[in-house]
């Protein structure tokens, strides 16, 4: 007993002294700490995630407007994440060249213009191409900042950082359910876009600011077949495509699901879902930190956040109508630990399993793969609830996504354990 005690206390004093290494400013290539750094990636993230996921929040505008049904407004809403995947693998190839500093100085001033565009559309049509065209010079965000935690937390643990960066994500989300409601009703759609490009400009230039500059030695690539790069990503994408679904479905149809299902306004089911997105930056931070430490690392991770999501769509599948907000709250807190907690997870350890000369490649590679399913995922969706005339068959259908990526997982680490080395 007292052996399993003094071991525990030295995992625990080890886990302390790694998160103290991580976080040393000496030998950290840029011109400010470790701190400073990710909280302006954080920045960079949180403000074109106020947009991109913002998108979705103000669906419901946008659906009174142009007499969209639950399927169209399945398809507005993904119109960025089209762009994105459609940016993403010229941004890994850019990115892994020019670096991230330079990538962001260059797409900084196009991706405000065409946020100031998307806001002066005038047909749902012209919103569209609008949207997709601005989700296009997006994808250079996550492409940039995912590829600068690499670089400058090389030689270090990985997970917590790269978590705390896609926090952005969240905390973009979290703002925008919070925020944007209130200044569309203000502002406009107009006035608010021409705002949020200014947001989104200012953001990207901090962030290029500090990141650290590439040598040429550091754009060199190391020899690495397309059969092997595609081998050790199928799994990771596979498995993010699924758990996609629960993040993009939950921000587009919680809203609608809050206001029709339990009688709120569209500023308390804002709330609802601000605080699914709180407990996403939770879950990133935490399983990132996590998945430094324990056996089996991001991919036993991943299983628990698809465990939690899955769990928490078929609590909101068998929710009565008309529950107290604190109730709602509660579980799409826990709903989005698991659905909004798994990305970085996926991320670097698509970045891990390959040449650090190609893990730009690699992330975009996968996040691009992952777009595929956000894009997918939320019509789908939509057409199951105008279909059945119930969004509850939607949620079902996403659970069963969760619960396929979550036995994947399963049966892999069963598999790695029964294939132990001579």
């Amino acid at each position: 007993m007292a052996s399993g005690t003094n071991t525990m206390r030295e995992v625990n004093k080890s886990a302390k002294r790694s998160r103290n290494s991580i976080f040393r400013r000496e030998g950290f290539p840029t011109a400010v700490g470790p701190i400073p750094f990710l909280f302006l990636g954080v920045v960079c993230q949180s403000s074109m995630s106020l947009i991109q996921q913002g998108v979705a929040v103000l669906g419901i505008v946008f659906a009174r407007q142009y007499h969209l049904s639950l399927a169209g407004l399945g398809i507005l809403a993904v119109a960025p994440s089209l762009g994105m995947m459609v940016g993403l693998i010229p941004v890994g190839w850019l990115v892994d060249r020019i670096g991230p500093r330079m990538l962001l100085f260059l797409v900084a001033g196009p991706m405000a213009v065409l946020v100031w565009i998307a806001g002066h559309a005038t047909t749902f049509g012209s919103l569209f191409a609008s949207f997709f065209a601005m989700g296009v010079t997006f994808a250079s965000v996550p492409g940039a900042g995912t590829k600068a935690v690499f670089i400058a937390f090389a030689g270090r643990d990985r997970g917590l950082p790269m978590g705390i960066r896609q926090t952005g994500v969240p905390i973009g989300s979290a703002l925008s359910a919070l925020l944007l409601p209130h200044w569309v009703n203000h502002w406009g759609v107009a006035g608010l876009f021409s705002r949020l490009a200014v947001i989104v400009f200012v953001g990207s230039l901090l962030f290029a600011v500090v990141i650290p500059g590439t040598s040429p030695s550091d754009t060199k690539r190391r020899s690495i077949s397309l059969k092997q790069f595609w081998r050790v990503l199928a799994f990771p994408t596979v498995i993010s495509m699924l758990l996609v679904a629960s993040q993009y479905d939950m921000l587009t149809f919680t809203i609608p699901d809050l206001v029709r299902n339990h009688g709120l306004s569209l500023s308390l089911a804002g709330i609802v879902l601000a605080s699914a997105q709180i407990g996403g930056g939770f879950g990133r931070i935490g399983f990132g930190s996590i998945s430094d430490h324990i056996r089996g690392g991001r991919p036993r991770a991943l299983g628990w956040t698809a465990f939690i999501a899955g769990a928490s769509t078929l609590g909101v599948a068998a929710l009565p109508q008309h529950m107290p907000i604190d109730v709602l709250i509660g579980l799409w807190f826990i709903f989005g630990i698991g659905a909004v907690g798994w990305n970085a997870l996926a991320l670097t350890w698509a970045g891990e399993s390959v040449p650090a000369e190609n893990s730009g490649l690699a992330m975009t590679t996968v996040t691009s793969l992952i777009y595929v399913g956000a894009v997918l995922h939320p019509p789908i969706f939509g057409l199951i609830a105008d279909q059945t005339g119930s969004l509850t068959y939607g949620w079902l259908w996403l659970g069963g996504c969760l619960w396929l990526a979550f036995v994947l997982l399963w049966l892999r680490q069963i598999r790695l354990q029964h294939t132990k080395p001579v």
